[in-house]
C-alpha cells in the first residue's frame, strides 16, 4: 500500500503534461489548418481560372470515325490535301477544333497538335533559311521566318485549303435543317455565346490587342489549324511525311527577301561591308556605258569592283542613281549568297537521309 501511494502521484504529473503537450500541439495542428483553410479559401478564384485553363487542354475523348466518315466537309478536305489513308479523319477534325474542352462537349481541341506542328515548323522552316541563306542577317532572317509560318502567312494557307468556319448557331442550323455533321469539318473557334453576338457590320473588324490589330481570332484559329494538321502528319505517318507536306506547302513558297531589304546609305554601307571582309583593295564605282547624256531621258550603266572583280552593277537616269542602284545590288548578292553543290543543284539540310555539307558559306559573320 505505501508503495502504491508513492507511486501514484507521480504517475498523475506526467499524464497530466501529457495531455497539456497534446493540447497544445492540437491547437498548433488546428491553427495551420485554419490558416491553410481560410488561404485556399483567398486563393480560390486563381485556383479556379488555373483549373479551368487546365481543363480547357486535357484530353477527354476524340469524335468516333464512323461519325466523322458522315461528315462531307472533312471528307473532301482529307481528299483536298492529299492526306495519307493513316492519317484518320477525326484526327483531322480534331485539328479543325480550337474551342476549349468544356465548351464543346468534351471533345478534345488541338492544343497537342498545333504544339507538336509548330515545332516542326520551326525547325523545318529555320533549317531551310540557315542553310540556303547563310548571310542574311538577322532581322531578316526573323522577317523571313514569318513571311513562311506567321499566323498571316499560314492564316491565308489555310484559307487557300477551303476551310470554312463554324459560325451558325445550334438554332440557325436547326431552322436551316443542317446536319449536325457538317460542322465537324469546319473551324470551330466560337462558342455559342460568341456566335449569337457576333454580328458582322460592314466596317467594323475585331481585334485582338494593340499590338497586333491586323490579327483576328479567325486568322489566328486558321494559322493553328494548320499547324496541327502538320502534327497530326507526324502523328499518324511519320516525320518523313510531315517534312515533305511543310516542303509541298510552306516551303515552296516564293519569298521576296530583296524587298526586305532597305539601304539608307548603301555606298557607306558597301564600303564598311569590304572593309569587314578585309579586301586588300579599295572598293570603287566606274562608269561602265552610257546613252543619251543630253537627251531627255539618259541612261547610265556603272558598276562596282574591287581591283578587277565586278561585285555589281546597276542602271539609271543619272550617275548618282546608277552608282546607288549598283551599290544596292552588290550587297544584295552578299547577303542573299546560297551555295549550291558542284553539280548546281542545291545543297542539302541536316534532315537529309546521307546528309553531307556542301558549299562555301564565308567568313561566318555579317557586317551590316
Amino acid at each position: 500500500m505505501l508503495r502504491q501511494a508513492v507511486l501514484r502521484p507521480q504517475v498523475r504529473p506526467i499524464l497530466r503534461l501529457s495531455e497539456s503537450w497534446i493540447g497544445t500541439r492540437s491547437f498548433s495542428y488546428s491553427s495551420r489548418v485554419k490558416q491553410a483553410t481560410s488561404d485556399s479559401t483567398e486563393n480560390e478564384p486563381i485556383a479556379a481560372a488555373l483549373n479551368n485553363e487546365y481543363q480547357s487542354n486535357i484530353y477527354i475523348h476524340r469524335l468516333p470515325e464512323s461519325t466523322s466518315e458522315q461528315s462531307p466537309l472533312l471528307v473532301a478536305l482529307h481528299s483536298r490535301l492529299n492526306l495519307s489513308p493513316k492519317f484518320q479523319l477525326n484526327t483531322l477534325s480534331q485539328c479543325l477544333n480550337s474551342l476549349p474542352v468544356a465548351k464543346n462537349d468534351g471533345l478534345a481541341n488541338n492544343f497537342g497538335l498545333n504544339t507538336v506542328g509548330k515545332t516542326l515548323l520551326s525547325y523545318y522552316v529555320a533549317e531551310y533559311l540557315l542553310l540556303h541563306y547563310p548571310r542574311l542577317p538577322m532581322p531578316i532572317h526573323n522577317a523571313a521566318v514569318d513571311s513562311l509560318m506567321g499566323v498571316e502567312a499560314l492564316s491565308s494557307i489555310g484559307r487557300s485549303w477551303g476551310i470554312e468556319v463554324d459560325e451558325l448557331t445550334k438554332l440557325d442550323k436547326f431552322l436551316g435543317k443542317q446536319s449536325e455533321f457538317l460542322k465537324y469539318g469546319r473551324l470551330r473557334f466560337l462558342d455559342e455565346d460568341a456566335k449569337s453576338q457576333n454580328i458582322q457590320v460592314a466596317g467594323i473588324e475585331e481585334v485582338l490587342s494593340q499590338q497586333q490589330q491586323h490579327l483576328t481570332k479567325e486568322d489566328i484559329a486558321y494559322a493553328a489549324a494548320v499547324r496541327s494538321i502538320i502534327g497530326g502528319i507526324y502523328t499518324h505517318c511519320s516525320e518523313e511525311a510531315a517534312k515533305q507536306f511543310i516542303q509541298d506547302h510552306i516551303l515552296s513558297r516564293k519569298v521576296p527577301l530583296a524587298e526586305m531589304f532597305q539601304f539608307s546609305q548603301p555606298i557607306n554601307e558597301l564600303v564598311r561591308l569590304c572593309d569587314k571582309l578585309q579586301f586588300e583593295e579599295p572598293v570603287a564605282i566606274r562608269l561602265i556605258a552610257e546613252t543619251g547624256r543630253k537627251s531627255a531621258s539618259p541612261q547610265f550603266l556603272a558598276g562596282v569592283f574591287v581591283g578587277n572583280e565586278k561585285l555589281g552593277e546597276g542602271i539609271g537616269s543619272s550617275l548618282k542613281e546608277a552608282q546607288t542602284r549598283a551599290s544596292i545590288n552588290s550587297l544584295l548578292a552578299y547577303y542573299l549568297y546560297s551555295p549550291i553543290t558542284a553539280e548546281g543543284d542545291q545543297i542539302s539540310v541536316p534532315s537529309d537521309a546521307n546528309h553531307k555539307f556542301e558549299g562555301v558559306v564565308g567568313l561566318g559573320d555579317v557586317a551590316i
